[in-house]
């Protein structure tokens, strides 16, 4: 069952207001283990520390703070990179929150994609005091959330983060396993009223800012990657809000960013994929960072079952690899209604355990995927009855999305349901 394509905002919204991501981080401290300082600690390791080969080698993640995926991405929402609470005042600093998560990240060998959040109350006080008072979409979030109004404050906040954490040897966190190079800026700043805010201001307010922000994440860490703020959806709020941002940032980001909270089979890659290349980053990398499997009906049907949920689970997310998608975060039971369910959990962690560190993923015929995997091997992920390019012959292994295994002789193989089959 294909998901409708043209479900308004609504359903994005809703999720939101129900509080995705609201306060995730359950095995935090109750306090911090670190004093509050004055200053940000300065430590000097060793050396640099290198990227490891078995972290961020996946092209899986999810939004939370565990993922028992080898080489397995977390996007923490809001996660821990908030001005307000490591700088809660101009003059004093608190790391101990940041780093405990840190620590008990890297010790399960995660990467991780940063959202650093520029407010800080006392900030947004210097410009914006007389400026109405908002309701964010997360509850750690200041009641203000326009760009900063202090550049040269909000520059040191963003630089002692980046440096904190880059591994390069200088002002380091203490204990730092390897570096955390990926960030986004901000979330979803055209999610303006209605059921909360993410940010307040124009478009060019916030290319100001993603401008501002890329300048200082690449000159604290040369090797970081900069995503945008993602992007709630291709609905035409959203949309209007991107387009001119999209049109003047070139330069100013690595990494496009869209998600999709029930709204689309394939997380809208296809439609993000043509409004990057529409604004002038043609061919430019992009990640779906919250992909939801629509739990919705389709006009005039039932809701879908969770053995169909199963099944769209996997169609989605390898249309949405072969259209182009670099990685993809699972937002699943992390969802406040706890998401689709366990067949559609089931069926996005086959998929991830099977073709995670895949190298290309490529359209092979109608609902038909080839992914190329690094050891040579080739997997095809097939639906709708499809079958075998004439190039495959002989015996090979199949897996249903439900998990069941078994093999088919490759000429007379069709997929009844959404099968992935291995070659080689």
């Amino acid at each position: 069952m294909i998901v409708n394509k043209v479900l308004t905002s609504v359903v994005t919204l809703a999720f939101f207001a129900a509080g995705c991501g609201g306060s995730t981080d359950t095995s935090a401290p109750a306090t911090t283990v670190a004093p509050t300082t004055t200053v940000a600690p300065t430590t000097t390791t060793a050396g640099p520390l290198s990227w490891p080969n078995d972290v961020g080698s996946s092209r899986f993640g999810v939004l939370g703070q565990e993922f028992d995926v080898p080489g397995g991405w977390i996007r923490p929402h809001p996660g821990e990179f908030l001005w307000s609470e490591i700088q809660p005042t101009p003059d004093r600093w608190d790391w101990g929150r940041v780093d405990w998560h840190v620590n008990t990240w890297q010790d399960r060998r995660l990467a991780i994609l940063g959202t650093l959040w520029p407010f800080a109350q006392w900030d947004q006080e210097n410009c914006h005091a007389n400026d109405p008072e908002v309701q964010p979409v997360l509850h750690r979030l200041p009641t203000k959330l326009f760009a900063p109004c202090d550049e040269t404050k909000f520059v040191g906040w963003l630089t002692a983060v980046v440096e904190r954490y880059d591994g390069d040897g200088v002002e380091d966190m203490p204990g730092l396993a390897y570096p955390i190079r990926h960030w986004e800026v901000a979330n979803e700043p055209s999610m303006q009223g209605g059921h909360g805010h993410f940010f307040q201001g124009t478009s060019a307010d916030y290319l100001s800012m993603l401008r501002l922000a890329f300048e200082t994440i690449t000159t604290a860490d040369p090797e970081a990657t900069v995503l945008t703020g993602g992007q709630a959806g291709m609905q035409p709020s959203f949309t209007d809000f991107w387009t001119p941002v999209l049109e003047s940032a070139a330069g100013f980001f690595h990494v496009g960013n869209i998600h999709s909270i029930g709204s689309d089979h394939s997380f809208f890659s296809d439609g993000y994929r043509a409004l990057l290349d529409e604004t002038g980053h043609a061919g430019a990398e992009y990640w779906i960072t919250e992909a939801l499997v629509s739990t919705w009906p389709e006009p005039g049907q039932m809701s879908p079952t969770g053995d169909e949920l199963g099944r769209n689970t996997l169609t989605g997310f390898a249309t949405a690899f072969a259209d182009g998608a670099s990685r993809i975060f699972n937002v699943g039971p992390h969802d406040p209604t706890g998401g689709p369910g366990p067949e559609s959990d089931s069926a996005f962690l086959l998929l991830a355990e099977t073709v995670g560190d895949f190298t290309s993923a490529s359209w092979a015929g109608e609902s038909l995927v080839r992914f190329d995997m690094p050891d040579g091997r080739t997997v095809y992920a097939a639906w709708d009855g499809a079958g075998l390019p004439d190039t495959v012959t002989g015996v090979v292994e199949t897996v249903g999305y439900d998990g069941t295994a078994g093999s088919a002789d490759a000429a007379g193989f069709s997929a009844a349901t959404p099968t992935l089959v291995t070659v080689g």
